[in-house]
């Protein structure tokens, strides 16, 4: 069920980022991010409704932890899209995310059988295979240093995010949200656009963002209460494939053969997960 559920999360995820991809198109990415963290906020309380809740301490800390790496992540992905080459930036990012949840999860002790450990290895090459694009303008290294300080940041959202007890339900991910929102409010400084989108093309796509980011990030947080966290993260790492599928359908751009193969190797990697 877990596992299912972080494939759910990831087709949820790789949808939000096709809709935040055309609203930037008009817009500063942040401000696109900052009214997607808005709109989660709203709606993202009536899970509460859902499952029975109870937030304490440490709940409230790992779920605000969360959101600050996350949006930490957002910022630095974009940085790195802007200033590097996407094919060095994303892969690497897709990668890390997958990989430091597993990580944390042998180092607690909740080891992976044969056949799960074949599907996480399976998973991760897919995510290589399918988001690589050769080509591409800008700094190779500030792109590997970019990815990799984003795909970490992910990779320790999620980790958080599954730290928090059973007990807490779905709350965290409003929390998520709400810390998200404020980190990226404090760079705002840093960073010269609007605060959020307030009209515009850009408008209708970052709302549909914030609807669908926030549904992806509740399916990961029911996925990490029915199974471990490193192969339910594996599974919502195919996000980035799941991205390339839906641009290549949506926006006609050209999908490679090697995309095609590494997202056949997704299937297979998420079903090996499932069975171990």
């Amino acid at each position: 069920m877990g596992i299912l559920l972080g494939g759910i999360a990831a087709f949820l995820f790789g949808s939000s980022d096709v809709l935040a991809a055309r609203g930037s198109r008009t817009d500063r990415p942040i401000a696109v991010t900052r009214t997607a963290l808005l709109v989660a906020l709203l709606f993202t309380p009536l899970f509460l409704a859902l499952k029975p809740w109870h937030i304490n301490g440490a709940d409230l800390t790992y779920s605000s932890l969360s959101g600050v790496f996350n949006g930490a992540a957002l910022l630095l992905l974009y940085i790195g899209y802007t200033r590097a080459p996407i094919g060095v930036v994303a892969p690497l990012a897709s990668v890390l995310t997958a990989m430091v949840p597993v990580f944390v999860d042998l180092v607690r002790g909740n080891g992976l059988s044969l056949v799960g450990g074949i599907g996480v290895t399976i998973g991760l090459s897919a995510v290589v295979l399918s988001t690589y694009l050769p080509g591409g303008r800008g700094s190779i290294r500030f792109g590997l240093m970019a990815g990799t300080l984003a795909g970490v940041g992910f990779g320790l959202a999620f980790t958080f995010l599954d730290l928090t007890s059973d007990r807490a339900g779905i709350a965290p991910v409003p929390i998520q949200r709400l810390t998200g929102l404020i980190f990226l409010t404090l760079v705002h400084p840093l960073v010269r656009a609007r605060w959020i989108v307030v009209s515009g093309p850009a408008r209708k796509f970052a709302i549909g963002t914030g609807l669908v980011a926030g549904l992806a990030m509740g399916a990961l947080q029911l996925g990490y209460r029915y199974g471990d966290a490193g192969p339910v993260s594996v599974a919502a790492s195919q996000f980035a494939a799941v991205t390339v599928l839906l641009s290549a359908f949506f926006n006609h751009e050209r999908l490679r053969w090697w995309q095609g193969a590494g997202l056949a190797l997704a299937s297979v990697g998420v079903a090996l997960m499932a069975l171990g």
